[in-house]
């Protein structure tokens, strides 16, 4: 009888195993058509832009350098394993980076209870073989190991000094961006003692008036504030000196934290620095586009060219942009998510693209890779098929409206349908991230019906321009809903939206122009085998997009002119659009 059990319990064990892995292939099947039929939606609902050859050089492509790569860090014990090739000193950080984890209470793991006396400096470096300075470029990640030589071996054959640095002792803490940021400058005080060390290796190989910091999730923080703390003259609570003031030209934040450290006046703003960031729209551990407010937070005062770019890409996660995270082992519904998005390489040659175009541009001064970063080019440079939203602005952008001071009762704003001069009613709210989570950021929201012209009138400020100045307005535009969205047709709100220039008689002074650009739909992701009882994503993120119309005056304007903005949407269907930053950019 005991036998006879035995056998039926294993019989039973058998169905249950055998309807475990039927059932978990239903799953994974079922997950799969719902993931597939989820991002083809949006495809579908995408006007691609068409297929452009610029005839510029790769700026992804292996260079002509070659390299040797070398460590350095802190003095090994006597039976380490691992030595570094160069002895580097150790370092203790001020008080006052503990202030903010003080404030906000954390109990575990807290920075502030953090013992920050000693640290080592540890950093793998890539260093082309010339005799000349080169610019220096710094790698930092976040909460992970380090895993950018990809960037590393791209940007040093192309001649640039690369340090990767490894703050991993920083990992598993609270408030600790503002240390993470700190230590990539007592990284370039290092660098500066050997850079002018008669015997050193690094003598004269680095130009320090050329800097850019390129860093991930936490690390993207802190390359941020990095370049914040680069301008202080003394340490914070004392009258130390910090020996700073390298020429950090260019900030690159991949998938970014953002407020995880605050200074003393509040969030840190990014001042008179060239700022790039890239965000995945399928990010599972950074999943709102945090990175978009401190792309907000960057203002110009000292009269120099800057450039402030951001790319949403629809089909990247966070893991891919460092290899050591791509590389780990995916099971279940993780692996399941993972295969419906772009794979590690795709990511990082898209990553390799922009961020070389962008150090380019603003490192070594080539601006024709600027359009690379405006107008990602789908057919070019390997860049993988996929949805990128772009967004940018410049130190000589001229805003004509923000939506920041609007009122209601303004005169110089109104909004009119079918040529009617009674203004409609309209909402300036903040702008939203994943979740429904506010920012400060104001934006104007618009119903827009199908077949009714709506016009968004501006009263301008007086400017001088003469008709053959080559300028052109940009609006941000971001769809928050759609009917041709929903019903997964192709719909480019662009081709339905038309702008003019009006002198204070109401005479048309400039064509009537459109813009090339493809607005892409509400950007829906799919987290569905990621999710639980327990966990749940936001499905959208209306994300800001840059559309420019060219600027066609038929005569010259004069400064006493008083000038009227007409913006005027015709849509094909109903939509609903967020608008903000409004403005001429040349």
């Amino acid at each position: 009888m005991k036998l006879i059990n035995n056998l039926i319990n294993k019989e039973n064990t058998l169905k249950h195993l055998l309807l475990r892995f039927i059932t978990s292939i239903a799953l994974a099947v079922s997950y799969s058509t719902s993931a597939s039929d989820t991002l083809q939606c949006v495809s579908d609902s995408y006007i691609f832009p068409d297929k452009k050859v610029s005839s510029l050089p790769n700026p992804a492509k292996t260079g002509k350098y070659k390299y040797d790569v070398m460590t350095y860090g802190e003095k090994p014990y006597l039976f380490s394993i691992d030595k570094p090739d160069l002895v580097a000193p150790d370092v203790t950080l001020p008080n006052f980076l503990a202030d903010h984890s003080k404030s906000q209470g954390y109990k575990y793991d807290a920075y502030h209870r953090f013992d920050s006396k000693n640290l080592p400096l540890e950093a793998k470096v890539w260093l082309p073989q010339t005799s000349e300075k080169r610019p220096v470029i710094f790698l930092v990640h976040g909460n992970s190991d380090p895993g950018f030589d990809y960037l590393g071996e791209m940007f040093s054959s192309r001649g640039f000094f690369v340090v990767q640095v490894d703050q991993t002792y920083l990992n598993g803490l609270w408030g600790e961006n503002g240390a993470r940021g700190w230590i990539l400058l007592e990284h370039l005080k290092l660098l500066s003692v050997w850079n002018n060390q008669h015997d050193h290796r690094f003598y004269n190989k680095l130009d320090l008036e050329n800097v850019a910091l390129i860093g991930m999730s936490r690390g993207g923080e802190a390359v941020a504030l990095a370049s914040t703390f680069n301008s202080l003259k003394t340490i914070p609570n004392s009258e130390k000196p910090t020996e700073f003031g390298f020429g950090i030209k260019s900030v690159v934040a991949l998938a970014p934290m953002d407020g995880q450290y605050q200074h003393a006046h509040g969030k840190n703003i990014l001042k008179n620095t060239n700022y790039l960031v890239l965000q995945g729209g399928h990010d599972a551990d950074v999943y709102q586009f945090l990175g978009s407010q401190q792309w907000q937070r960057v203002e110009y005062d000292d009269g120099k060219n800057y450039v402030n770019h951001s790319i949403y890409i629809h089909k990247a996660n966070h893991i891919n942009f460092n290899q050591d995270m791509s590389d780990d082992f995916h099971w279940g519904g993780s692996k399941n998510f993972y295969k419906k998005l772009l794979t590690a390489k795709q990511q990082e040659q898209l990553t390799k693209l922009f961020v070389s175009a962008f150090i380019e541009l603003t490192l070594s001064g080539k601006k024709e890779y600027q359009d690379i970063l405006r107008h990602p080019p789908n057919s070019e440079f390997g860049l993988p098929d996929d949805i990128y939203v772009s967004r940018f602005s410049t130190s000589t952008f001229w805003s004509i409206e923000n939506f920041e001071s609007v009122k209601t009762e303004n005169k110089n704003f109104k909004i009119r349908v079918n040529s009617q001069n009674e203004p409609v009613s309209f909402s300036i709210g903040k702008e939203r991230l994943r979740g429904g989570v506010d920012t400060p950021n104001k934006v104007l929201k618009l119903k827009l019906e199908e077949q009714v012209a709506t016009t968004l009138q501006l009263a301008l400020p007086t400017f001088h321009v003469i008709a053959e100045d080559k300028q052109s307005l940009t609006v941000s535009i971001a769809i928050e809903t759609s009917e041709e969205h929903e019903a997964c047709r192709p719909y480019n709100l662009a081709s339905d939206i038309k702008i003019e220039f009006l002198n204070k008689n109401g005479v048309v002074i400039s064509k009537k122009t459109k813009s090339t650009a493809s607005i892409s739909p509400l950007l829906v992701s799919d987290y569905s085998e990621l999710e639980n009882e327990d966990v749940k994503f936001a499905p959208s993120e209306p994300t800001l997009q840059t559309v420019v119309f060219p600027i066609e005056f038929l005569s010259e304007v004069k400064q006493e002119d008083s000038l009227v903005l007409n913006i005027t949407f015709t849509p094909r269907h109903d939509v609903s659009v967020i608008l903000d930053d409004i403005g001429i950019i040349h």
